[in-house]
């Protein structure tokens, strides 16, 4: 009896659990593509990077895999319609070809196309997701100005309205794809006034616009990074994007993509320093053993290894949870959910990234003190993933906000 007693437990709770790890057939399909497309960009990004020049063969050659976009619907241009899910394990493998060549799609499509997606109108999603997706008009996010990083509400940049038109003048920095870029979102105050933000689509051409490429940064040197000058720009009216004086919740939605974009690619990243770690360490030979029997160098990689386990199942987690929140967009608690799960994966992954990167380097010793070595290119990029799309320190606010609750807040 006792045995049949077990037995009866144990049916009770067959296929109690919906969760599972597994990828899918199509997804599977998916990764191969976009691998095959790593493995092409990799060793131009290499030569690129070594060179400090921007790697312009990204967009031709992601372009041709049908991955621009991905996450976009079937029903603009080459849109893949792909899942949140999907999209950051794209992300995550494109991730290992470097922070650069990553933070090109998660400009182009993360806070670019999937922000116009969300807030856009048929005629904006028609005109700007069917060029954007074959790669044949590039986007940008045009928030940072040299005064206002973490705090949108500094902006200075502002617009009038005039003969049925908007006049936009202010600065924008820190820009990626800020001079390749044929249509930047940007987000203006209305003239004189600290309320009422508003987004536009101003593209790169107008009278007045111009742009000017960031010379000499740590890092990121294959990635288009630029000022945009804004002079008295005029946009029509039909390029405001989403609700008149709704442009902060326009920019919010846009950096949760963001974020999230960020953090898969950080993953990558992690993934690669673990590859680069493992395949030294089993070639180098010091004290007459291959230096992977040295039980400090075990500790590098192990702690490397975590790092990766611990960072893909935060952003997995967060892109399960944005997808639920882009199927039922009315939910508040589900987009505060994906929210809070999204800045603990890019908080985590991005710090994550930089801590494996460093041990990958010290694994790999003087070798590692050069930007032929990956690690030393990793190490130098993801220095400014704990950055920009929300530094730590704000990050870690909205985390612990996440359990005080409100009347918490730091900023209020």
């Amino acid at each position: 009896m006792e045995g049949v007693t077990e037995e009866l437990e144990q049916d009770e709770f067959v296929g109690l659990s919906k969760m599972h790890f597994d990828v899918s057939e199509e997804q599977s399909l998916i990764l191969e593509q976009v691998g095959r497309a790593c493995q092409e960009i990799r060793p131009i990004e290499e030569k690129c990077y070594l060179e400090r020049r921007m790697n312009d063969r990204v967009k031709p050659i992601f372009a041709k895999a049908h991955v621009l976009g991905l996450p976009i619907s079937r029903r603009y241009g080459d849109g893949q319609g792909a899942d949140m899910v999907t999209y950051a394990l794209a992300i995550e493998r494109i991730g290992r070809e470097g922070t650069g060549v990553r933070t090109f799609f998660s400009v182009h499509i993360a806070l670019g196309q999937l922000t116009v997606q969300m807030w856009g109108n048929e005629g904006q999603r028609q005109a700007v997701l069917g060029p954007a997706t074959k790669g044949e008009r590039l986007l940008a996010f045009g928030l940072t100005e040299p005064s206002a990083g973490s705090d949108p509400s500094s902006l200075t940049t502002s617009f009038e309205e005039k003969e049925g038109r908007f006049q936009l003048s202010g600065q924008k920095t820190w820009i990626s794809n800020g001079s390749i870029a044929d249509t930047v979102l940007v987000f203006a105050y209305p003239k004189g006034k600290r309320e009422g933000m508003c987004a536009f689509l101003v593209d790169k051409g107008s009278p007045g616009y111009s742009t000017k490429f960031i010379e000499n940064k740590l890092g990121l040197p294959t990635a288009d990074t630029s000022t945009i000058y804004l002079d008295k720009v005029e946009v029509p009216k039909e390029n405001l994007l989403g609700p008149k004086g709704k442009g902060l919740s326009v920019a919010y939605s846009g950096l949760m993509n963001g974020r999230l974009s960020v953090a898969a690619g950080c993953v990558g990243v992690i993934q690669d320093c673990l590859d680069e770690a493992v395949r030294y360490a089993g070639v180098r030979v010091q004290h007459g053993k291959k230096i992977g029997r040295h039980q400090l160098v075990q500790r590098h990689i192990g702690i490397i290894s975590t790092n990766l386990d611990a960072a893909r199942w935060l952003v997995l987690r967060a892109a399960f949870l944005k997808q639920k929140f882009e199927d039922d967009p009315a939910n508040v608690e589900l987009r505060d959910a994906a929210d809070l799960a999204i800045t603990k994966a890019k908080y985590f992954a991005a710090n994550a990234s930089f801590d494996s990167a460093n041990r990958a380097v010290q694994v790999f010793g003087a070798n590692g003190y050069s930007f032929e070595a990956r690690p030393a290119r990793h190490l130098a990029d993801t220095r400014v993933t704990s950055i920009y799309e929300g530094a730590n320190e704000i990050l870690e606010q909205k985390i612990a906000l996440g359990s005080l609750g409100k009347g918490f807040e730091a900023y209020s």
